[in-house]
């Protein structure tokens, strides 16, 4: 097992985490109620440089590692879904920026402030006409959902394509654009994570200069333009597992934190038909937490392992091989399926209390439900993949 050593920068924001996740917590119902993260939230997750975690130190960053941004991601989102969810993106963002790009993209992004650089993004647009022209790319329209993070960012980094006069695709590529090119729609108006501001977004007519444009699938596949960080391992890590794991994370801090509350409540909890007095004192509720806890435990395990794999890898100086990366997708669908049923589990044996709006329960489920559809984090589609190859075939995606 891999051992997480950590500078003294990186011990002192671990030990203030308690103290910014109580803050967070705090700032619960502001953050759903003004549909973003507050200010001075986002104000403390700068100055502690947890929002700059996975960034290189030359630009003003931690350059922790997977497994130690995991943890802080872990505690963020037991605090608060929609600020865990939203440290989770724009931190995941710098690392794929800093592989993605090189060394004259980086400098036009971050030579000014680089405390006031933070990306939002996303890699599958729904509608995208781009051109090649001298110099770039032209993107004559473009259109991109759940832009999370979209009302804090300063940059913005995009996937995209090109195609023949058949509409089939040459090229699926990623660039970064100065998020002031965007229109963001005010469309987010939903069931959970309210906070994050995940609107989605429009460009028209813009042009992106060739050095801030790379290709999806070499990115995918290890060959990043980054040359002049090659010697800092973190940013060997594989990208798409990396991405995966920065959208299942979150989920796991939630349940985390609906167990904790359920443990919480079971000492002032009358039982009724249950032949006890008290909840906590019933044959069927020992069941149910045991169960919940095992299925939240074997998530956690998951993930973990997977931090450190990517790690590990990264350490080596070598992208993690194709068929780890299939089964690390998998493993994350697995952990995000485990969290599912541990929620299913909290709710039967939690009784119909969750309803009231003002039940803490209630945010903690919305905002499950809310990042548990997304369509990477999905058991069956990751498990399809990775038991196309278990059977000798080929993967029917890029996407790993």
């Amino acid at each position: 097992m891999m051992t997480t050593a950590l500078t003294e920068r990186q011990i002192e924001v671990m030990n203030k985490m308690q103290e910014i996740a109580a803050n967070v917590r705090k700032r619960v119902k502001e953050t759903e109620e003004i549909r973003r993260i507050p200010e001075a939230t986002m104000q403390e997750l700068k100055d502690s440089g947890l929002m700059y975690i996975l960034r290189p130190e030359r630009y003003g960053g931690l350059q922790a590692n997977v497994e130690t941004y995991s943890q802080v991601i872990i505690e963020l989102s037991k605090a608060c879904a929609s600020t865990g969810w939203i440290a989770s993106l724009c931190a995941i963002r710098d690392i794929m920026v800093a592989e993605s790009f090189n060394e004259k993209a980086h400098l036009e992004i971050f030579s000014d402030n680089p405390q006031d650089v933070l990306f939002a993004g996303v890699y599958e647009p729904r509608s995208c006409t781009v051109r090649k022209v001298e110099g770039g790319y032209l993107v004559e329209e473009g259109h991109w959902m759940f832009c999370s993070g979209s009302l804090h960012a300063t940059w913005g980094y995009f996937g995209m394509y090109t195609k023949d006069e058949n509409d089939n695709i040459l090229e699926q590529l990623l660039m970064t654009v100065p998020f002031d090119v965007l229109e963001i729609e005010d469309d987010w108006h939903t069931l959970g994570l309210r906070g994050t501001g995940s609107n989605a977004v429009r460009m028209k007519n813009v042009f992106v200069p060739e050095h801030r444009v790379t290709s999806f699938v070499k990115i995918l596949d290890g060959d990043f333009q980054s040359l002049h960080l090659r010697d800092i391992p973190l940013y060997n890590s594989a990208l798409f597992p990396c991405l995966i794991l920065s959208l299942g994370l979150p989920g796991l801090g939630v349940v985390k934190e609906m167990l904790d509350n359920f443990k919480q409540s079971l000492p002032y909890r009358t039982a009724q038909h249950m032949g006890v007095k008290m909840i906590k004192d019933a044959a069927s509720t020992h069941h149910l937490l045991a169960t919940a806890e095992l299925k939240v435990e074997t998530a956690e395990l998951y993930f973990m392992n997977l931090a450190k794999s990517i790690d590990e890898w990264a350490a080596k100086g070598e992208i993690m091989p194709k068929d780890l990366r299939l089964k690390a997708l998998a493993d994350i669908g697995y952990a995000n399926e485990m969290l599912n049923d541990a929620v299913q589990v909290l709710l039967r044996a939690s009784g119909s209390g969750f309803v009231y709006d003002a039940s803490p329960m209630q945010r903690l489920i919305r905002d499950f439900l809310t990042l548990n559809s997304h369509r990477s984090l999905s058991p069956v589609i990751t498990r399809e993949n990775y038991g196309r190859q278990l059977a000798g075939l080929q993967p029917n995606q890029i996407r790993y």
